[in-house]
């Protein structure tokens, strides 16, 4: 049992020093293509633009959270993406604006999901943006997880295109 542990561990060692040293190339997908992590799949399945007023532009993304696990449950919030600019700039999820949203459009607004084994959910998530922004691209946030190790964690190098 020893000596199962030990060769597990170094594997997960391996897996997470090579993860963090690989080449840091981004991958880039369109709508409705997958970004698979463990046994996860996230996907933007539609968005759009809403011009606010003349400075800002408000992203409305529709995220599909795909569990192919046999019998795990996934737990995931309203921080699991971000968006980024050709710049480096980030852009965080507005929690506010998806609570009125779900009031006007309901998509099942919670604190905390909880995709059960074998099931999807998909929600809204909404960012303002800049006008001036070029070239923004949604990515993910998240944790190292045990199927990570396969593909060296790509799902931190993908990024969904928004233009």
């Amino acid at each position: 049992m020893k000596v199962f542990k030990l060769i597990l561990g170094c594997i997960l060692l391996f897996g997470m020093l090579f993860s963090c040293t690989a080449e840091t190339e981004e991958y880039e997908v369109g709508l409705n293509e997958s970004i698979y992590h463990d046994d996860f799949e996230y996907v933007v399945t539609d968005y759009k633009i809403i011009p606010v007023d003349e400075y800002i532009n408000r992203y409305l993304i529709e995220f599909k959270v795909i569990n192919n696990a046999k019998l795990v449950e996934h737990s995931w919030n309203n921080s699991i993406a971000y968006i980024v600019d050709s710049k480096g700039n980030i852009y965080y999820n507005s929690v506010p604006l998806q609570k009125i949203r779900n009031n006007k459009y309901p998509f099942g607004w919670e604190e905390e999901y909880h995709t059960h084994a074998q099931s999807d959910k998909v929600i809204t998530l909404i960012f303002e943006l800049p006008k001036k922004v070029t070239k923004p691209y949604l990515k993910l946030t998240g944790k190292f997880l045990m199927g990570d190790i396969f593909d060296l964690n790509k799902f931190k190098k993908m990024k969904v295109k928004l233009f």
